[in-house]
């Protein structure tokens, strides 16, 4: 989904006449006739689903309670899940994570430090300090596997050591790496090259609602997760664990940036089709959960 179908739906859905819609959308009239034609089915299913949605949050606090558990996939020795999804691709190498030059500041200094950042300067981040920041939010430093259970460990905490985030990487502006979207694998510590086209770039960062720091951030790290890594083992009640877990990572991807001179912005708003899209995932067994644009702060 593109930000102009988002558009038409988005604000047909809430009852805005047709002159409204081609402004806050952005269509022309071409474009407005043509979804009326194509998109009314959504549009019903949206205005269908409207009383669920309203009240879903609360619906998923009430039955995910342990009241309402039944025994778990992994309980009943249903196969488990793989800790990492396979990848393929042209793999680029990182410095090693015990010959990176770790940063001095403090973590009292980090925590100090730390806000938000949505201005970054034109500095690229060096390799090694790409390979710290995957160190500290997403790198595996012990992988153990048998054939009841498979799972990794890491320098953030989750449910039972499920991890069911993996970590795609938007490069902008990293030394010695070219600018394109990689998957990061956390055992093999390497990028995957998966597409090196603008035009994936800018699917990204029409997918993030055209956030400017998409487009200056010296990299972006999308975090999907993959749900049944952790349901296996705990039911239902497993996805809230999967919000808990990007919790975690989210504040050590921002104490790592604070920590290299630069900042984080984690962001929670953009558009769930486009971004499942844009990683070529379903929406179900593997979605997008959260993003972190990082560069170096501007020169003050």
């Amino acid at each position: 989904m593109d930000m102009k179908t988002f558009g038409y739906l988005y604000y047909k859905a809430r009852g805005y006449e047709q002159e409204a819609i081609l402004r806050e959308a952005e269509l022309n009239e071409e474009e407005y006739y043509f979804f009326e034609k194509n998109l009314s089915s959504v549009l019903a299913e949206i205005e269908e689903s409207r009383p669920q949605a309203e009240k879903i949050g609360a619906d998923f606090i009430r039955l995910t309670r342990y009241i309402y558990e039944r025994e778990s996939d992994q309980a009943q020795n249903v196969a488990r899940p793989d800790a990492v999804k396979v990848r393929a691709g042209e793999l680029v190498s990182l410095p090693a994570i015990g010959k990176i030059e770790m940063p001095e500041m403090s973590l009292h200094k980090a925590i100090e430090q730390r806000r938000s950042l949505r201005k970054y300067s034109a500095q690229a981040l060096s390799m090694d300090e790409l390979s710290f920041l995957l160190w500290a939010s997403s790198w595996a430093r012990d992988f153990r596997s048998n054939e009841r259970m498979e799972i990794t460990l890491r320098n953030v905490p989750s449910a039972g050591a499920r991890h069911p985030l993996e970590t795609y990487v938007d490069v902008r502006n990293v030394e010695g790496i070219n600018a394109g979207l990689y998957y990061y694998h956390p055992i093999k510590h390497c990028l995957v090259l998966l597409d090196a086209s603008e035009a994936k770039a800018q699917q990204i960062f029409e997918g993030c609602m055209r956030q400017e720091m998409l487009k200056t951030a010296a990299v972006n790290f999308i975090l999907s997760a993959v749900p049944y890594r952790t349901v296996w083992r705990y039911g239902q009640r497993g996805y809230r664990y999967l919000y808990l877990d990007a919790g975690h990572v989210g504040q050590n991807m921002h104490l790592a940036a604070e920590a290299i001179g630069g900042g984080a912005c984690m962001i929670g708003a953009y558009l769930d089709e486009a971004m499942n899209e844009a990683l070529g995932l379903d929406g179900m067994e593997e979605f997008v959960i959260y993003i972190a644009s990082v560069g170096k702060k501007p020169a003050e």
